[in-house]
């Protein structure tokens, strides 16, 4: 009968080989920012359901422009956020452990908006969208706290850009000569998809998700 490894999580500071026998376990996802309402037990199998890499410093994660479709979570280390705002090269902010990227495009895949780079070796976690369907799919519970820690990820989100736009006095693409008016009404006005629905059409209509805030294993 063949035998089950043990596992066994080594200290940091112990760089000594593992125990033969033993497999060292990847690092936790931390219960910060967008997986702030998720337990320990929630956080494990969430873990399973994606993938750990390491980076050096100066790796490119993700870069402007260029496809996108995962969602990734900062467990160790720090990256940089760069974007090209109203035709220049502007840094946007910083990202340490338990802050996310990449919900946006988890949800509706596409062109990256924004650049992302190692300044400190970083461990991420990430998923994409059939791995968040099967995790939804099997743990309601916990799904529905990621849920709602990605709606309040995506406010902040909006909220930062937002004050980026007034600080650096980008102008809107679509803008009308001076002295001219427009009457905002339905068919001119542009329908903004909310977070749920969104999450609803890239899940498929065709299948019906019930999203439970608590946390149920």
């Amino acid at each position: 009968m063949e035998e089950t490894p043990e596992f066994y999580e080594a200290p940091a500071s112990v760089d000594e080989a593992l125990p033969e026998g033993w497999v060292e376990l990847p690092p936790a996802l931390p219960p910060l920012g967008i997986l702030a309402g998720l337990n320990d037990r929630s956080l494990a199998n969430l873990a399973s359901y994606g993938h750990y890499e390491q980076f050096d410093v100066g790796a490119e994660i993700i870069k402007e422009g260029d496809p996108q479709d995962r969602f990734y979570v900062v467990v160790t280390g720090k990256l940089a956020i760069s974007a090209f705002v109203g035709g220049k090269h502007v840094a946007l902010s910083t990202a340490d452990a338990g802050e996310c990227l990449g919900e946006v495009s988890l949800l509706e895949p596409g062109p990256a908006s924004a650049s992302v780079k190692v300044i400190k070796h970083s461990t991420l976690w990430s998923m994409n969208l059939d791995d968040l369907r099967a995790y939804l799919s099997e743990h309601a519970g916990g799904g529905g706290a990621l849920l709602m820690g990605m709606a309040s990820c995506l406010s902040q989100r909006l909220r930062q850009t937002n004050q980026l736009i007034v600080k650096h006095h980008v102008v809107p693409a679509e803008t009308l000569p001076h002295g001219s008016e427009r009457a905002i009404t339905a068919e001119n006005t542009p329908v903004q998809i909310g977070f749920f629905d969104r999450l609803k059409k890239s899940l498929g209509s065709e299948k019906k998700v019930k999203i439970s805030t608590e946390i149920k294993l």
